[in-house]
């Protein structure tokens, strides 16, 4: 009788990081409406009860589970900050680091699927809504702030919600900026220009011509 060990079972991370990895490479091959479920599953060695043990949807796998949530740290400098406002702003958004796939290269190859395609794209936008009313809250209370430092008057300081939204608007069009930007590092095996110097230099750029 063989008394050779059967196959390793995976830890949960390890079969998370699997699905993830199936999914994306999936989709780069394939594309986002030619994959499915059942495709992931074969890719990954796993059954479907597996799959949905650890994502909902296709879409969750190819997004993973690193959803965006609020640097509180970050949002108690920003608001108090007197530096460039809309870069300072997207370093309000962080990714828990153990939410983060281990390997790097399946971030790198997730942002360029992602970027890619335009129903991927928005239901990482959508993820960014669930934080908006947050956000737009911390940018008041910095534009309140530079307000105040400049000696606004109360028609000026009514103004200040309208300002604080199209902040967050900007926000997220940014923060699509600095995904793409990764993604277009990684093809190019170059690290990722996304510190907030770099930010706040491109955008002082467009501003100036959009002046």
């Amino acid at each position: 009788m063989s008394t050779e060990p059967g196959p390793r079972r995976r830890g949960v991370a390890e079969t998370t990081a699997a699905i993830e990895r199936a999914a994306i490479d999936l989709v780069t091959e394939h594309g986002y409406d030619q994959v499915t479920v059942d495709m992931i599953c074969q890719a990954a060695g796993i059954s479907q009860r597996t799959f949905f043990n650890h994502f909902k949807t296709k879409d969750a796998a190819l997004l993973g589970t690193d959803e965006p949530a609020i640097d509180q740290q970050a949002a108690r400098e920003f608001i108090v900050s007197d530096g460039p406002l809309l870069a300072e702003a997207a370093g309000l958004v962080r990714i828990e680091p153990d939410r983060l796939p281990a390997d790097p290269s399946l971030i790198m190859r997730r942002i360029n699927a992602v970027s890619q395609n335009p129903v991927l794209l928005a239901r990482q936008m959508e993820r960014l809504t669930a934080i908006e009313d947050e956000l737009r809250q911390i940018i008041a209370l910095r534009l309140r702030q530079d307000a105040l430092r400049d000696g606004a008057d109360e028609a000026e300081l009514a103004d200040l919600p309208e300002q604080a939204e199209i902040v967050t608007h900007l926000l997220a069009g940014l923060m699509r900026y600095v995904g793409m930007s990764w993604a277009r590092a990684a093809a190019a095996g170059t690290p990722p220009p996304i510190g907030t110097e770099h930010l706040a230099e491109r955008l002082e750029r467009v501003i100036r011509k959009l002046g």
